[in-house]
């Protein structure tokens, strides 16, 4: 092959590694939001167009033709709905393998037999004679035009623009996961910069250049995966040179390892200017250029000139020694720093981990509670000096009385007397004035007494005084704290989205999901619990309660299934209502099962809520079978666990054949909890303030007995009346009289009045983690430490009225947990970059499966031994144990021989997938991968590895 023909075949290459990306996600997008078609078209049909121009510019008319049908099918698609739109796009999807196959090797036999094959299965309806024809135009191998001939020694590559280089991040971008690109892209660039830097110094180790084409591997891959074309591109660049000086063992020109440290300065401004640390750098495209010429040099060989057409003409003809000298990138540093602009203080700002933040809120509420127990010991010691003081009165009461009767006794004696002999002294008279003196010396201790007294009672108000103080500076940084964890629902939403279309591609189904709210702040912590729960609840709705289209078409609805998703915040609770227009829950064939598993008496009455409910004990179905996506058995259960573990409730309402809205409140944040302190049996319990209407003392109104049992009655309104101790099950005092304090609280069918022995007040709760044992006791939602180190149970009013007047027997209901219980399938992601970790795993946790993550090799070894998996997918590179390496130790294991591995790497080329398949690797995947190509390989593997 020609040296112009191999620079035209990199220009394809090059072309289609930026532009498979930006196809790939417009018909995710597309396959996302049906309505988002015409749009998504555009640009798909927009990415095939400029491939399909780059590949007739060396006569590589097949793959033209191929290119320009897939451009042609994209708006026609768009005009498409229901299952024609499916599976059109299902098609569409997997362009992306074969075109990929044919652009590394075009006119190979088997690629050209992949891409006709694909060409064939679509819906383009070509005839035999077509296939025929588009098959000889793919075996006709690419050449240089006649018109290039001519000047192929001094062909030009394509000039560049802006867009190269562009740090714009896409609007549909999922924010955790552009954080996890932040947050990993540091420990990246200091490997690359490092093995650079070294390089330019002459004094590089193999080790770290390869670690730093490694690290330049996984920021090209992290870019691409957020959707970041100039870091992508640039770091591109970087990692096909550093295999290059890695393949030469570090021996390369001077000239390129200074491109090479100046490139990896711009990656390093680049990536501070995403973080509004600084402005773009302005030598970006530049740079991005002259990479692009040492990758043309290393193609055609001709490095060696091209080193020595870089030296300054100021020195004339070229000097070994000259050459051989590193260059230092001050010079366009200083460059750099002249012409770039000064960051915007808008944009800057300090990140910080959650792990870190939820610590310093724990070390926050923490210190309100020390703060507490010391304002409670204060207050012991203000009540000790109020006593010392009582006594100091008493005694100096007694005294006085003593000396009154001494006085009394002085005079008497006296007058008894009469007189007194010159020489004698009178033993009684000595007597009362020892007395005296000792009186008049207790009485002066006494004072001095009570003014140290009244003087610790000055120090201990101004400690009070500054200790309240103390607690409103704690407060406020407390709430402080909770309110820097407040982040819109947003970015839940992508991930709903997501779990949606694949649970309905998986069913057969057609569905779309409706978001409002999507700007209403919730806790990170709480926004994270939540997502599971909705995850959970969207694909039961889909799997369950959504109809097949023929089915909803026979009943007059559309043939797509709508679930609407709403986000509101009531004060301090977020209230999420998740509602599907399917077929309703069967309330007859839920009260039939319940029958069969002995949960209710064959003569029980249950309300239709009641029956509702039943669905959210451990393995209760109604469907013979549970499947991975979604199941009553294993999956409202788990949401109902998680909601108390949040101190929430979630509420049922179906309709049949209308569809049916679950309603969940959670707390908008964690932590804080307004509460009414009540006494039961000589126990404190904390009421909800939400939940409280009324608290009133005894005496405040009247209990009278009706045919629906006992009520309260105050200011001309009644209300049904109970006893707390009842409801939580200890020993009940005094009848029912309405001479104790009353409670008017929200219970679980309206509001009703509680009996409780004493109100004590309000108080803000700071509440603690109670475990998993006791967050399944029916009735307690949280925990709080008092002030004196005991425990204060947070009660769940809805959840007490309920578990009181539920017939569902108990011990049945215990016996549930181990019946139709269907464990998820365990997967082991394996990937040295943070942001590809955590994009598959979310993929893969919205299809319905448990996730673990390693960094490496090593790792994942560590994840094996703990606990077992069903399958890996990993790397290929990776630091201190690669994805080779990882599978050969699987294979030579006894334990882990059969488990089925794929490996999923942007190392594409035939050695690469030969060198995966003699290790052992099951399925090869090359980024950027399909999503539901990525899951289906996944499901197709599961029931083999079952089977072994």
């Amino acid at each position: 092959m020609t040296t112009p023909l191999k620079e035209l075949l990199q220009v394809l290459q090059e072309e289609f590694t930026l532009a498979a990306p930006e196809i790939d996600s417009a018909l995710m997008q597309w396959l996302s939001i049906e309505s988002s078609g015409p749009q998504q078209a555009d640009k798909a049909a927009a990415g095939y167009a400029r491939l399909a121009q780059v590949a007739r510019m060396i006569q590589l008319e097949g793959l033209a033709i191929v290119l320009e049908l897939l451009r042609d099918c994209a708006p026609v698609f768009a005009t498409l709905e229901g299952e024609d739109l499916h599976e059109a796009l299902g098609w569409l999807l997997r362009w992306h393998g074969p075109v990929a196959g044919y652009v590394e090797l075009p006119a190979e036999n088997e690629a050209v037999r992949d891409l006709n094959r694909y060409m064939a299965e679509g819906p383009l309806g070509l005839t035999f004679e077509q296939q025929d024809e588009l098959q000889k135009l793919l075996r006709k191998p690419p050449t240089v035009p006649a018109e290039m001939e001519a000047h192929a020694p001094t062909t030009a590559p394509q000039p560049l623009d802006d867009h190269e280089v562009s740090l714009e991040v896409p609007d549909d971008v999922d924010p955790t996961l552009l954080d996890a690109f932040l947050d990993d892209a540091p420990a990246q660039l200091h490997a690359l910069t490092a093995g650079v830097r070294a390089l330019s110094h002459g004094h590089a180790e193999l080790s770290a250049l390869r670690q730093a084409a490694r690290a330049a591997h996984t920021l090209k891959g992290s870019a691409r995966v957020v959707g970041i074309r100039g870091i992508g591109r640039l770091a591109q660049r970087l990692a096909v040179l550093l295999d290059h000086a890695v393949d030469r063992r570090g021996e390369v020109p001077v000239a390129m390892a200074r491109d090479l440290d100046q490139g990896a300065a711009c990656l390093d401004q680049m990536l501070h200017a995403l973080r509004g640390h600084d402005a773009a750098p302005d030598e970006a495209l530049a740079s991005l250029e002259r990479l692009g010429d040492w990758l043309r040099a290393v193609d055609q060989g001709g490095v060696e000139r091209l080193a020595l057409d870089t030296l300054p003409s100021a020195l004339g003809a070229p000097d070994p020694a000259t050459a051989a000298r590193p260059a230092t990138p001050a010079a366009a540093s200083s460059s750099a720093a002249a012409h770039s602009q000064p960051p915007n203080p808008a944009l800057a700002t300090l990140r910080i981990g959650v792990d870190r933040l939820d610590r310093l809120v724990h070390q926050a509420a923490q210190s309100l509670v020390s703060h507490a127990r010391l304002e409670e010991h204060l207050r012991v010691i203000e009540d000790r000096l109020e006593q010392l003081e009582a006594s100091n009165g008493q005694l100096r009461h007694r005294l006085h009385q003593l000396d009154a009767v001494l006085d009394t006794h002085a005079a008497a004696g006296g007058n008894a007397a009469g007189g007194i002999t010159p020489g004698g002294v009178e033993p009684l008279a000595e007597l009362r004035a020892e007395l005296r003196a000792l009186s008049r010396f207790a009485t002066e201790m006494g004072a001095d007494e009570q003014e140290h007294g009244r003087a610790a009672r000055e120090e201990m108000q101004t400690a009070l005084q500054t200790l309240r103080q103390q607690g409103q500076t704690l407060v406020g940084q407390h709430r402080e704290l909770m309110a820097a964890r407040l982040v819109p629902a947003r970015p839940l939403v992508a991930r709903l989205r997501r779990a949606v279309v694949q649970t309905a591609a998986a069913t057969g189904k057609q569905a779309h999901l409706d978001v409002t709210g999507e700007q209403v702040l919730v806790d990170a912590d709480v926004l994270e619990r939540l997502a599971e729960p909705l995850l959970q609840l969207l694909r039961n709705a889909v799997d369950h309660g959504i109809e097949a289209p023929a089915e909803r078409a026979a009943r007059g609805k559309p043939r797509a299934g709508t679930l609407l998703l709403r986000f509101t915040r009531e004060q301090q609770l977020l209230r999420v209502e998740c509602r599907d227009d399917g077929r309703g829950l069967d309330l007859e064939a839920i009260r039939r099962r319940a029958l069969d598993m002995g949960l209710i008496d064959a003569e029980a009455s249950l309300a239709p809520d009641a029956l509702a409910r039943l669905i959210l004990l451990p393995g209760f179905s109604t469907t013979a079978e549970v499947t991975d996506l979604s199941g009553r058995g294993a999956g409202l259960d788990l949401v109902a666990d998680q909601l108390r573990a949040m101190k929430g409730r979630l509420e049922i309402d179906s309709q049949p054949g209308r569809g049916t809205n679950f309603t969940l409140q959670v707390p908008a944040s964690t932590g804080l909890q307004q509460a009414l302190i009540v006494q039961v049996e000589q126990q404190s319990y904390a009421l909800p303030s939400d939940s409280v209407v009324l608290a009133l003392p005894a005496g405040q109104g009247a209990v009278a007995m009706t045919a629906a049992g006992p009520v309260f009655r105050h200011a001309g309104r009644e209300w049904p009346y109970r006893q707390l101790a009842q409801w939580l099950g200890v020993a009940v005092g005094e009848a029912e009289d309405g001479s104790k304090p009353v409670v008017l609280a929200r219970g679980a069918h309206g509001e009703v009045a509680l009996e409780v022995d004493r109100l004590d007040g309000t108080r803000e709760l700071l509440l603690q983690d109670i475990g998993r044992l006791l967050r399944r006791v029916q009735g307690i939602a949280g925990g709080a430490f008092r002030p004196d180190g005991r425990v204060l149970f947070l009660l769940d009013i809805e959840a007490l009225e309920r578990a009181a007047e539920s017939p569902v027997r108990r011990e049945a209901a215990a016996q549930l947990r181990q019946r139709l219980k269907v464990p998820r399938r365990h997967v082991l992601v394996v990937d040295d970059a943070i942001s590809v970790r955590k994009t598959i795993a979310q993929l893969l946790r919205g299809a319905g499966f448990e996730v673990s993550t390693a960094r490496d090799g090593f790792d994942a070894l560590d994840v094996l031994v703990r606990r077992k998996a069903d399958i890996v997918l990993t790397d290929l590179e990776m630091p201190n144990l690669d994805g080779l390496e990882l599978t050969r130790r699987l294979r030579e294991s006894r334990l882990w021989k059969g488990l089925p591995v794929m490996m999923i790497t942007s190392r594409a080329t035939h050695r690469h997938l030969r060198n995966a398949q003699e290790a052992g690797v099951d399925v090869f995947l090359t980024k950027p991968y399909a999503d539901d190509e990525l899951l289906a390989e996944v499901r197709r593997l599961l029931p083999a590895q079952a089977a072994r």
